[in-house]
């Protein structure tokens, strides 16, 4: 899974105040219309809380046959044998964390300059923004301009995250990303099948993106 490692539509879930059920509907309408991977970002669960929840996502990234992803919470992603984690820049260091999940492992680092990319070794992929403003994404901006300079000179797959939707998705022709990382464009949509099968669609559609 690893070794072959589809990016293209990245989905970052929370289930906020949903129900498990509600939850996991989402899920699995957004995997039936084109999410390549999930991550699981929980961070006003505690860890018990959080457990159960990801037992119940990994089951559906299982049946799907995609990578189910957690992020910072390493113990977490030990304890559920997850296919990995997704870390910030002041999350436990990746080299540590490479070392305790083992090289079969995916890891993802946030990042958002280029003087990080120096610090990007045992990575296997990165997540890049904040592209736009948005309610789950705190950190600072970055530009386009920066994000395509990352993009060119990085060893491995860069991801954008951050207000991304398919209007979006436009301003991003010519950069070589590996995908795009979407929570609300999908998560808040009235129809999460739809909104995940557009925006596959309209990444798919721009030549420019690999």
């Amino acid at each position: 899974m690893k070794n072959n490692l589809d990016l293209k539509l990245y989905l970052v879930a929370n289930r906020g105040k949903r129900s498990d059920e509600t939850f996991l509907n989402i899920l699995e309408d957004a995997v039936k219309g084109g999410v390549d991977i999930i991550q699981l970002r929980e961070k006003e669960l505690n860890s018990r809380e959080f457990y159960e929840l990801g037992k119940k996502v990994q089951k559906l990234c299982r049946i799907y046959k995609i990578p189910f992803l957690i992020n910072d919470r390493i113990d977490i992603a030990l304890a559920l044998n997850a296919d990995g984690v997704h870390l910030g820049q002041e999350d436990l260091d990746i080299k540590i964390a490479r070392d305790l999940l083992g090289e079969e492992k995916i890891i993802g680092l946030s990042l958002k300059t280029l003087k990080q990319l120096d610090f990007i070794k045992s990575a296997d992929y990165l997540g890049c923004g904040a592209i736009k403003a948005t309610p789950t994404k705190e950190s600072s901006l970055i530009s386009l301009e920066i994000l395509k300079q990352i993009c060119k000179k990085s060893s491995i797959p860069v991801v954008a995250i951050g207000g991304i939707d398919q209007e979006m998705i436009s301003e991003l022709k010519g950069i070589d990303l590996a995908g795009i990382a979407v929570v609300r464009a999908i998560m808040d949509a009235n129809d999460p099948y739809l909104s995940a099968k557009k925006l596959k669609e309209a990444f798919c559609a721009n030549l420019s993106f690999k």
